[in-house]
């Protein structure tokens, strides 16, 4: 009984931590970020390569873990109302990244905005990315700066590496990714 008393109570002290950890980093990000939406929400752990120009939509919610960073600065992430980025996402911004209203973005997955060819030590390639509104981007999925557009409604699968543009609708998989069909309805896609 005296084990169950102590699991639940450390149960509650936990959740109440989560809470506080919640509402200090959410006032942290509104207080550095350009511009903060209404409702959207940061948990702890959350970075931002260049604050000042990061931009967030309304009732978007960042997981911890998840990190924006670019290797030249300069360039604006701007994320559309009602997004989620999961745990341990990373957003390269040397380039310019824009995330459309409604998209999911899954724990692990890496979303590329520049290149360096065959040399890591030449200067960046910039390349600008957008994603359109209502994209599902499965966990571990790799998007290369050679994608330079994922359409509306599109879905990329679990562990894909994305090396070309995905057209609006397309169900997206694989190594290289390639569409394995379309859908107008993502709840058939979930199920």
């Amino acid at each position: 009984m005296l084990l169950k008393a102590i699991y639940w109570g450390l149960r509650a002290t936990a959740a109440m931590h989560r809470r506080i950890g919640l509402r200090g980093a959410t006032a942290l990000h509104r207080a550095t970020l350009g511009s903060v939406g209404a409702g959207s929400r940061f948990q702890p752990g959350v970075r931002f390569a260049d604050p000042a120009i990061v931009s967030i939509g309304a009732d978007c919610y960042v997981w911890s873990g998840c990190h924006a960073s670019a290797e030249v600065r300069g360039q604006p992430l701007i994320i559309g109302d009602g997004v989620q980025i999961n745990r341990n996402v990373h957003l390269d911004t040397t380039g310019g990244l824009t995330i459309g209203a409604g998209t999911l973005i899954s724990q692990d997955a890496v979303i590329y905005t520049h290149d360096h060819g065959l040399d890591p030590r030449a200067t960046p390639g910039m390349v600008p990315k957008i994603i359109g509104e209502n994209v599902w981007i499965g966990m571990r999925a790799v998007i290369l700066p050679q994608c330079r557009h994922i359409g509306c409604g599109a879905v990329i699968g679990a562990g894909a590496i994305v090396v070309r543009d995905v057209p609006a609708g397309a169900i997206v998989a694989g190594n290289p990714a390639r569409v394995l069909g379309a859908s107008s309805d993502r709840t058939q896609v979930a199920a």
